[in-house]
């Protein structure tokens, strides 16, 4: 594992397990989509969610799969495609899912995220989030948290920056608290996530609290911890970090 810069100033979390647990948070989500769109029927909603990732053996969603890391834009045009003919308009169903991914969310925490936050901003770090879900979206995860105040930074695909695995999001958290991406560490739970940070040049943590395996993420990470709570003890009380206190 690598030694972090000794001036970290930032750290840019994913949102989908890596703060939230995925299946308990977009699940029931997930499935009441997929009916709405099958029109109640059960073969045609089971065939909506293992077209997205859904392992009927497990009844949970597979790892990289699309509904853990593509875009509602992208999950659309891979639902329309099973649809019948007649059902396959794919600009409604976007801005169908941009409003039901939004609302009506069960949102189950992965660590005690006050504890968290608070720890990190107490060693002078700025906070942000980054997630291939919408920013609405990610408002309306995290909001229910109260956390959105200790945060500088959030962005969903839509935010202007683009998506994971491609490095906006990541170099537009660096530029946002002014500093160069080396002085950023980008924490998430799947391949995507760590992949963004490193075509950032950031340092990269991966958590083994979604449903990617470690031996995926080696690789790509720094650091590997079981979750997000880890990173207080991994950081330390003596590094010494030196940051930015601009506005967010």
């Amino acid at each position: 594992m690598s030694e972090f810069p000794n001036d970290i100033a930032g750290i840019l979390f994913d949102k989908d397990g890596t703060l939230v647990d995925y299946e308990a948070t977009w699940g029931a989500a997930n499935w009441r989509a997929a009916y709405f769109f099958a029109d109640g029927r059960q073969d045609v909603a089971e065939a909506l969610m293992e077209a997205g990732g859904w392992d009927r053996a497990t009844g949970t969603t597979l790892p990289g799969s699309p509904l853990v890391v593509d875009t509602i834009e992208e999950i659309a045009e891979i639902w329309t495609a099973v649809l019948p003919p007649h059902k396959r308009d794919v600009v409604v169903m976007k801005s169908l899912l941009h409003v039901m991914m939004a609302t009506d969310l069960s949102v189950e925490p992965l660590a005690d995220l006050h504890a968290l936050f608070d720890g990190l901003r107490g060693k002078g770090l700025r906070l942000g989030v980054a997630t291939n879900d919408t920013e609405a979206g990610a408002m309306a995860t995290l909001e229910p948290l109260d956390v959105v105040e200790k945060l500088d930074f959030i962005a969903g695909y839509d935010s202007g920056h683009g998506a994971k695995p491609a490095p906006g999001m990541v170099l537009a958290f660096a530029n946002h608290i002014d500093v160069s991406p080396e002085r950023v560490i980008m924490v998430g739970d799947n391949v995507h996530d760590l992949q963004s940070g490193r075509a950032a040049g950031s340092a990269t943590v991966g958590v083994l609290t979604g449903n990617t395996p470690r031996e995926a993420l080696e690789p790509l990470a720094d650091h590997i911890l079981g979750d997000v709570s880890e990173l207080l003890s991994l950081l330390g009380p003596s590094k010494g970090y030196s940051v930015s206190t601009g506005g967010c």
